[in-house]
């Protein structure tokens, strides 16, 4: 059976639009900053909003579904209140439609060979959001010159890392040992459950995105997570990431 059930949707105008035409939504529309950091880790919104809470502003909650957001004269920052590219898409959309037009995607993603840095080259969609936007394929890609851009804020912060493949599946309880396995072999370094659609809705709706990852937990011979063998190192990173995200869109 192909995904989606329905065939040639991709070539369909949707129902639904994020359009925006309530009071609160209104107010912001192309009114804040064109760049946004997203993030889904509470470590790395509150280290950004400690360094900024004096000039930010809040952004409504409603015009987000719920998402904690606030904006600089230079980019806004969102937490988002859940986890998976269903989620993710529908707050993308809806920033998108703000007016914003470059996005940095930072937090935790699970290590294929060993804990560290990653800046996402490309991403297998292995998820079902993304299917909706575009026929399938196996890899979706961030955003070449913005990417570049963040590799530049890695290095010019003297932080090492790696960049490569990343894994996005939709079922976190399913990521099993001959998947794990046979992407390693593939050369793919991390797994997460929202980038690979934010790619895709990138390119449909023409903005740029680039992501890095700390990763919080490891598989190597046996699942391991770091945020109970090393907490500290853990929310040290996730300020790290946050650093070198604010460095990219600070010029």
């Amino acid at each position: 059976m192909v995904y989606p059930n329905f065939i040639n949707k991709h070539l369909e105008e949707a129902l639904i639009k994020p359009d925006h035409t309530g009071e609160q939504k209104r107010k912001f529309k192309n009114k804040i900053p064109e760049k946004c950091i997203i993030t889904y880790q509470e470590e790395v919104f509150n280290f950004i909003y400690k360094k900024h809470r004096h000039k930010a502003k809040k952004l409504s909650a409603e015009t987000l579904w719920g998402c904690k957001a606030y904006y600089t004269e230079k980019f806004v920052f969102v937490l988002m209140n859940g986890v998976g590219a269903p989620h993710a898409t529908i707050v993308f959309e809806e920033l998108i439609e703000l007016g914003i037009k470059e996005f940095l995607n930072i937090g935790i993603a699970g290590g294929l060979e060993k804990p560290g840095f990653y800046i996402c080259e490309k991403a297998i969609r292995d998820e079902g959001t993304s299917q909706h936007y575009l026929p399938h394929s196996k890899f979706s890609y961030p955003d070449k010159e913005l990417t570049e851009k963040l590799e530049q804020s890695f290095n010019k912060l003297n932080i090492k890392y790696t960049k490569g493949i990343n894994w996005t599946i939709d079922a976190f309880f399913r990521e099993t040992k001959s998947e794990v396995e046979e992407y390693k072999k593939q050369g793919v370094l991390t797994v997460e459950m929202e980038i690979s659609a934010l790619f895709v809705v990138a390119k449909i709706r023409k903005v740029k995105i680039a992501a890095a990852f700390f990763t919080s937990d490891v598989f190597a011979d046996k699942w391991e997570s770091l945020y109970k063998k090393d907490l500290k190192l853990v929310i040290n990173s996730l300020d790290t990431l946050a650093k070198v995200a604010v460095d990219c869109f600070k010029g």
